[in-house]
Protein backbone atom coordinates (compact mmCIF):
# COMPACT_ATOMS: atom_id res chain seq x y z
CA UNK A 1 0.00 0.00 0.00
CA UNK A 2 3.58 2.38 -0.16
CA UNK A 3 4.84 3.74 -3.61
CA UNK A 4 6.91 5.41 -5.56
CA UNK A 5 7.00 8.45 -9.08
CA UNK A 6 6.48 6.49 -11.60
CA UNK A 7 4.05 7.61 -15.38
CA UNK A 8 1.98 4.03 -16.48
CA UNK A 9 0.16 2.87 -19.25
CA UNK A 10 -3.32 4.02 -17.71
CA UNK A 11 -5.57 6.66 -19.74
CA UNK A 12 -4.93 10.20 -18.35
CA UNK A 13 -7.57 12.07 -16.52
CA UNK A 14 -8.37 15.37 -17.14
CA UNK A 15 -6.91 17.49 -14.02
CA UNK A 16 -7.47 21.57 -13.31
CA UNK A 17 -4.68 23.41 -11.76
CA UNK A 18 -0.92 23.36 -10.87
CA UNK A 19 -2.02 20.99 -7.54
CA UNK A 20 -3.43 18.30 -9.91
CA UNK A 21 -0.39 18.54 -12.26
CA UNK A 22 1.81 17.88 -9.51
CA UNK A 23 -0.15 15.00 -8.35
CA UNK A 24 0.09 13.09 -11.87
CA UNK A 25 4.07 13.71 -11.64
CA UNK A 26 4.32 11.94 -8.28
CA UNK A 27 2.10 9.36 -8.85
CA UNK A 28 1.62 8.69 -12.42
CA UNK A 29 0.14 9.45 -15.79
CA UNK A 30 -3.60 8.92 -14.81
CA UNK A 31 -5.83 5.99 -13.57
CA UNK A 32 -8.85 3.96 -13.91
CA UNK A 33 -11.12 3.29 -11.02
CA UNK A 34 -14.10 0.37 -11.19
CA UNK A 35 -16.71 0.14 -8.81
CA UNK A 36 -16.07 -2.45 -6.13
CA UNK A 37 -18.62 -2.24 -3.80
CA UNK A 38 -20.67 -0.63 -1.04
CA UNK A 39 -19.86 -1.79 2.26
CA UNK A 40 -22.23 -1.17 5.70
CA UNK A 41 -26.10 0.36 6.47
CA UNK A 42 -25.72 4.41 7.28
CA UNK A 43 -25.61 4.98 10.84
CA UNK A 44 -26.27 7.64 13.31
CA UNK A 45 -23.52 10.11 13.11
CA UNK A 46 -20.48 10.32 15.79
CA UNK A 47 -19.01 13.17 13.80
CA UNK A 48 -20.66 15.51 11.62
CA UNK A 49 -19.55 15.71 8.05
CA UNK A 50 -21.21 19.21 6.74
CA UNK A 51 -22.94 19.03 3.75
CA UNK A 52 -21.80 19.16 0.19
CA UNK A 53 -18.53 17.41 2.06
CA UNK A 54 -18.81 14.33 -0.10
CA UNK A 55 -19.08 13.61 -3.74
CA UNK A 56 -22.39 11.89 -3.39
CA UNK A 57 -24.38 12.42 0.03
CA UNK A 58 -24.87 9.66 2.17
CA UNK A 59 -21.52 8.09 1.09
CA UNK A 60 -17.64 7.55 1.37
CA UNK A 61 -16.11 6.79 -1.62
CA UNK A 62 -12.70 5.62 -1.16
CA UNK A 63 -10.44 4.72 -4.11
CA UNK A 64 -8.21 1.71 -3.21
CA UNK A 65 -5.84 -0.71 -4.72
CA UNK A 66 -7.69 -3.68 -3.90
CA UNK A 67 -4.32 -6.38 -4.56
CA UNK A 68 -2.59 -6.34 -1.55
CA UNK A 69 -3.96 -8.43 1.56
CA UNK A 70 -3.61 -8.37 4.35
CA UNK A 71 -5.04 -4.55 4.04
CA UNK A 72 -7.24 -5.05 0.65
CA UNK A 73 -8.02 -7.92 -1.43
CA UNK A 74 -10.88 -9.60 -2.69
CA UNK A 75 -12.29 -12.49 -1.27
CA UNK A 76 -14.33 -15.87 -2.95
CA UNK A 77 -17.32 -13.95 -3.30
CA UNK A 78 -15.64 -10.84 -5.09
CA UNK A 79 -16.18 -8.72 -1.76
CA UNK A 80 -13.44 -6.23 -0.83
CA UNK A 81 -11.78 -7.57 2.39
CA UNK A 82 -8.86 -7.02 4.59
CA UNK A 83 -7.21 -4.46 7.54
CA UNK A 84 -8.01 -1.41 5.31
CA UNK A 85 -10.86 -1.99 4.37
CA UNK A 86 -12.51 -2.50 7.81
CA UNK A 87 -11.03 0.66 9.16
CA UNK A 88 -12.10 2.22 6.33
CA UNK A 89 -15.65 0.73 7.21
CA UNK A 90 -15.51 1.52 10.40
CA UNK A 91 -14.64 5.41 10.08
CA UNK A 92 -17.61 5.88 7.41
CA UNK A 93 -19.84 4.61 10.70
CA UNK A 94 -18.54 7.21 12.80
CA UNK A 95 -19.57 9.83 9.71
CA UNK A 96 -23.20 8.24 9.78
CA UNK A 97 -22.50 7.51 5.77
CA UNK A 98 -22.05 4.05 3.78
CA UNK A 99 -18.78 3.08 2.37
CA UNK A 100 -18.38 2.94 -1.37
CA UNK A 101 -15.06 0.45 -1.92
CA UNK A 102 -13.80 1.63 -5.63
CA UNK A 103 -10.78 -0.02 -7.08
CA UNK A 104 -8.36 2.15 -8.43
CA UNK A 105 -4.83 1.50 -10.27
CA UNK A 106 -2.03 2.73 -7.23
CA UNK A 107 -0.09 4.53 -10.12
CA UNK A 108 -2.99 6.77 -10.79
CA UNK A 109 -4.47 7.16 -7.16
CA UNK A 110 -3.99 10.28 -6.79
CA UNK A 111 -5.30 12.17 -9.82
CA UNK A 112 -8.44 10.00 -9.31
CA UNK A 113 -8.74 11.85 -6.08
CA UNK A 114 -7.84 15.01 -7.56
CA UNK A 115 -10.22 14.66 -10.51
CA UNK A 116 -13.09 13.45 -7.65
CA UNK A 117 -13.19 9.69 -8.33
CA UNK A 118 -13.71 9.50 -4.54
CA UNK A 119 -13.13 11.55 -1.66
CA UNK A 120 -10.24 10.07 -0.12
CA UNK A 121 -7.65 7.36 -0.25
CA UNK A 122 -7.18 4.56 2.03
CA UNK A 123 -4.77 2.15 0.45
CA UNK A 124 -1.27 2.04 2.03
CA UNK A 125 -0.46 5.29 0.72
CA UNK A 126 2.96 6.37 2.53
CA UNK A 127 3.11 9.81 3.90
CA UNK A 128 6.23 11.74 2.18
CA UNK A 129 7.05 15.21 1.47
CA UNK A 130 6.49 15.42 -2.30
CA UNK A 131 2.52 13.68 -1.81
CA UNK A 132 1.78 15.95 1.19
CA UNK A 133 2.14 19.03 -0.92
CA UNK A 134 -0.75 17.99 -3.02
CA UNK A 135 -2.72 16.04 -0.68
CA UNK A 136 -3.53 15.90 3.23
CA UNK A 137 -3.22 13.31 5.00
CA UNK A 138 -5.07 11.11 8.56
CA UNK A 139 -2.41 9.22 9.68
CA UNK A 140 -3.50 5.54 10.68
CA UNK A 141 -0.58 2.90 10.57
CA UNK A 142 2.69 2.03 10.24
CA UNK A 143 4.14 -0.18 6.98
CA UNK A 144 7.25 -1.01 6.02
CA UNK A 145 8.98 -2.41 3.14
CA UNK A 146 10.96 -5.90 2.33
CA UNK A 147 12.28 -8.62 -0.30
CA UNK A 148 11.16 -11.87 -0.92
CA UNK A 149 12.92 -14.85 -2.72
CA UNK A 150 12.11 -18.38 -3.02
CA UNK A 151 12.64 -20.38 -0.14
CA UNK A 152 14.89 -22.57 -2.39
CA UNK A 153 17.02 -19.53 -3.34
CA UNK A 154 17.29 -17.95 0.20
CA UNK A 155 21.26 -19.49 0.42
CA UNK A 156 21.81 -17.48 -2.93
CA UNK A 157 20.02 -13.96 -2.01
CA UNK A 158 20.80 -13.00 1.64
CA UNK A 159 20.09 -8.99 0.81
CA UNK A 160 19.44 -6.55 -1.55
CA UNK A 161 23.42 -6.18 -2.60
CA UNK A 162 22.94 -10.18 -4.19
CA UNK A 163 20.65 -8.73 -6.71
CA UNK A 164 22.80 -7.02 -8.96
CA UNK A 165 22.03 -9.21 -12.70
CA UNK A 166 19.24 -10.55 -11.65
CA UNK A 167 15.40 -10.00 -12.13
CA UNK A 168 13.18 -8.02 -9.09
CA UNK A 169 9.64 -7.32 -9.80
CA UNK A 170 7.67 -5.32 -7.86
CA UNK A 171 4.41 -3.09 -8.61
CA UNK A 172 4.53 0.13 -10.53
CA UNK A 173 3.90 3.24 -8.73
CA UNK A 174 5.70 2.25 -5.75
CA UNK A 175 8.20 2.83 -3.36
CA UNK A 176 9.83 -0.65 -3.59
CA UNK A 177 10.78 -0.05 -7.14
CA UNK A 178 12.33 3.43 -6.45
CA UNK A 179 14.33 1.74 -3.78
CA UNK A 180 15.11 -1.20 -6.37
CA UNK A 181 15.89 1.61 -9.12
CA UNK A 182 18.65 3.04 -6.53
CA UNK A 183 19.93 -0.21 -5.67
CA UNK A 184 20.20 -0.79 -9.55
CA UNK A 185 22.73 2.17 -10.01
CA UNK A 186 24.42 1.33 -6.68
CA UNK A 187 25.26 -1.94 -8.57
CA UNK A 188 26.53 -0.68 -11.09
CA UNK A 189 28.37 2.26 -9.40
CA UNK A 190 30.32 -0.76 -8.48
CA UNK A 191 31.18 -2.11 -11.77
CA UNK A 192 28.23 -5.01 -11.45
CA UNK A 193 25.64 -5.80 -13.91
CA UNK A 194 21.98 -3.63 -13.03
CA UNK A 195 18.95 -5.38 -11.83
CA UNK A 196 16.39 -6.46 -14.27
CA UNK A 197 13.38 -4.65 -12.48
CA UNK A 198 9.82 -5.97 -13.55
CA UNK A 199 6.84 -3.80 -13.26
CA UNK A 200 3.46 -4.88 -13.05
CA UNK A 201 0.01 -3.15 -12.60
CA UNK A 202 -0.88 -5.16 -9.73
CA UNK A 203 1.04 -6.16 -6.32
CA UNK A 204 -0.25 -10.15 -6.54
CA UNK A 205 0.99 -10.21 -10.20
CA UNK A 206 4.46 -9.25 -9.17
CA UNK A 207 3.95 -11.95 -6.62
CA UNK A 208 2.97 -14.32 -9.36
CA UNK A 209 5.99 -13.86 -10.91
CA UNK A 210 8.48 -14.87 -8.26
CA UNK A 211 6.21 -18.00 -7.72
CA UNK A 212 5.99 -19.27 -11.34
CA UNK A 213 10.38 -18.42 -10.85
CA UNK A 214 10.45 -15.70 -13.60
CA UNK A 215 12.28 -13.23 -11.05
CA UNK A 216 14.42 -13.94 -8.39
CA UNK A 217 13.27 -11.33 -6.30
CA UNK A 218 9.68 -9.77 -5.08
CA UNK A 219 9.62 -6.18 -3.26
CA UNK A 220 6.27 -5.01 -1.55
CA UNK A 221 5.62 -4.26 1.91
CA UNK A 222 6.14 -6.10 5.07
CA UNK A 223 2.65 -6.77 5.78
CA UNK A 224 1.77 -8.20 2.40
CA UNK A 225 5.01 -10.18 2.19
CA UNK A 226 3.83 -11.38 5.78
CA UNK A 227 0.44 -12.56 4.70
CA UNK A 228 2.04 -14.41 1.36
CA UNK A 229 4.50 -16.52 3.86
CA UNK A 230 1.91 -16.95 6.21
CA UNK A 231 -0.54 -18.58 3.24
CA UNK A 232 2.28 -20.68 1.89
CA UNK A 233 5.30 -21.26 4.29
CA UNK A 234 7.35 -23.54 2.35
CA UNK A 235 7.64 -21.19 -1.10
CA UNK A 236 8.88 -17.59 -0.04
CA UNK A 237 11.60 -16.43 2.40
CA UNK A 238 12.63 -12.72 3.48
CA UNK A 239 16.10 -11.15 1.98
CA UNK A 240 17.79 -8.85 4.38
CA UNK A 241 16.00 -6.16 6.96
CA UNK A 242 12.96 -4.18 5.99
CA UNK A 243 13.16 -1.09 4.95
CA UNK A 244 11.47 2.42 4.46
CA UNK A 245 9.56 1.84 7.85
CA UNK A 246 7.04 5.09 7.49
CA UNK A 247 3.43 6.39 8.64
CA UNK A 248 0.73 5.70 6.20
CA UNK A 249 -2.59 7.79 5.55
CA UNK A 250 -5.88 8.50 4.83
CA UNK A 251 -5.56 11.20 1.55
CA UNK A 252 -7.89 13.54 1.09
CA UNK A 253 -8.10 16.87 -1.17
CA UNK A 254 -5.94 20.20 -0.46
CA UNK A 255 -9.74 21.80 -0.84
CA UNK A 256 -11.24 19.53 1.44
CA UNK A 257 -10.20 20.36 4.85
CA UNK A 258 -13.46 19.87 6.50
CA UNK A 259 -13.54 16.15 5.21
CA UNK A 260 -9.66 16.08 6.58
CA UNK A 261 -11.10 17.23 10.17
CA UNK A 262 -14.38 14.79 10.01
CA UNK A 263 -11.48 11.77 9.33
CA UNK A 264 -9.72 12.72 12.11
CA UNK A 265 -12.21 12.88 14.54
CA UNK A 266 -13.63 9.99 13.08
CA UNK A 267 -10.23 7.98 13.35
CA UNK A 268 -9.96 9.28 17.36
CA UNK A 269 -13.53 7.72 17.69
CA UNK A 270 -12.42 4.50 15.83
CA UNK A 271 -9.28 4.17 18.69
CA UNK A 272 -11.03 4.92 21.84
CA UNK A 273 -14.07 2.85 20.87
CA UNK A 274 -11.41 -0.18 20.66
CA UNK A 275 -12.45 -0.93 17.07
CA UNK A 276 -8.83 -0.23 15.42
CA UNK A 277 -6.83 -2.53 17.87
CA UNK A 278 -9.18 -5.00 17.49
CA UNK A 279 -8.18 -4.73 13.23
CA UNK A 280 -5.22 -4.66 13.90
CA UNK A 281 -5.15 -7.87 16.12
CA UNK A 282 -7.47 -9.39 13.56
CA UNK A 283 -5.48 -9.13 10.26
CA UNK A 284 -1.65 -9.56 12.73
CA UNK A 285 -0.85 -6.40 12.07
CA UNK A 286 -0.15 -4.85 15.76
CA UNK A 287 2.85 -3.66 15.19
CA UNK A 288 1.66 -1.50 12.89
CA UNK A 289 -0.30 0.47 15.23
CA UNK A 290 0.49 4.43 14.48
CA UNK A 291 1.08 4.93 18.16
CA UNK A 292 3.63 2.16 17.61
CA UNK A 293 7.81 2.95 17.82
Amino acid sequence: MARSLLCSRRSAFTLVGAVAAAAVTLTGCGGSTDAAGTSGPTLPASVKVPADTLVKDGQITYCSDISAPPLTFYDASQKPVGAEIELGDALAAQLGVRAEWANTSFNGIIPALQAKQCDAIISQLYIKPEREKVVDFVPYMYASNTLLVAAKSAGDIKNADDLCGRKAAGQTGTTVVQYLTDRSKQCEAAGKAKIDIRQFTKDSEALQQLRLGLVDSYGTTLETAAYATKQQPDTFAFVGEPFNRIKVGAATRKDNPALHDALTKALAAVRKSGTYTSILKKWNLTGDDIEGK
